[in-house]
């Protein structure tokens, strides 16, 4: 424990494999300025602290303040330090599911943070997450969506499916995207259940096979760096020719397909590269 707006539970998945989990609560509600400034400052005096592929600290910061809050101020406050019993259960209990089906070798942090950004938690059922390199972790909750706990079920072992995919493989273009997104849900699907997504069910599956075998291989396989990362992100998120959450959707079917047609379980697929994922499916 550090001062009293950090705390630490740990959690070891085998001998070898520990879990951090460090729960981070800004001091006060006073502005989103302070509040972001707060919550890096903690996070960066963690063990084991890592940019991972952020080139800078400011990088990192401005991708935090922008999932945190979104585009609004913070105008109101959540005591994440209120629910860290429950929180805990959840997550050690889901992670440790997800450790069972796809191991990693390499130890593990999950940053637990509040969720301020009111449009992202209507999105997402109260609990955002994304994962940098292939060991951290980032949970951000809005304790106030009445549905946090079943998201919160629901994100873990999708965040998971990313970690130990990435794990062993990069994440640099629209196919890894697609074949991180489809493996991420259907693993979602195989740790705890539930109905499928939104972002899984965006296009149906037909319509999903015919576009995945019209897209060229120069537009899945192109790197994806800083200069044409609204490139990549039109394909997941959508824009005016291209419905929301498309990527998503095209990778879930696209997985859903090679299962059938490889015979290969998901369990599987975790060992095997995006291009000879998608091999499975051209053949």
């Amino acid at each position: 424990m550090n001062n009293n707006n950090e705390k630490i539970k740990s959690q070891y998945l085998s001998k070898s494999v520990k879990v951090d989990f460090f729960y981070i609560q800004p001091h006060s509600s006073e502005s989103k300025t302070s509040s972001l400034e707060d919550i890096f400052t903690q996070i960066k005096n963690t063990p084991n602290f890592s940019l991972g592929e952020y080139s800078n600290e400011e990088k990192l910061k401005n991708d935090l303040g922008r999932k945190i809050f979104g585009e609004s101020e913070q105008s109101f406050y959540i005591n994440i330090f209120e629910h860290i019993e429950t929180i805990s259960k959840i997550v050690e209990v889901i992670i440790k599911k997800s450790f069972n089906a796809v191991s990693v070798t390499k130890n593990i942090n999950v940053y637990i943070l509040p969720l301020y950004n009111k449009e992202a938690s209507e999105d997402l059922d109260g609990v955002n997450g994304f994962i940098v390199e292939g060991n951290i972790m980032y949970l951000l909750i809005d304790t106030t969506n009445e549905k946090w706990q079943v998201s919160l079920r629901e994100t873990i072992p999708h965040e998971y499916a990313h970690l130990a995919y990435t794990s062993q493989y990069s994440w640099n273009s629209i196919l890894d995207g697609m074949v991180n997104e489809g493996l991420a849900e259907h693993f979602r699907e195989f740790i705890v259940g539930g109905n499928r997504a939104p972002w899984s069910t965006t296009l149906n599956k037909e319509d999903a096979i015919k576009e995945l075998n019209i897209i060229s291989e120069k537009d899945l396989n192109l790197f994806i760096d800083d200069s044409n990362i609204d490139f990549y992100l039109s394909y997941f998120f959508g824009t005016k020719n291209l419905q929301n959450w498309y990527g998503y959707s095209l990778g879930y079917w696209l997985i859903d397909e090679v299962i059938s047609r490889s015979g290969n379980t998901l369990l599987e697929l975790f060992k095997i590269n995006p291009k000879q994922i998608f091999s499975f499916f051209r053949k």
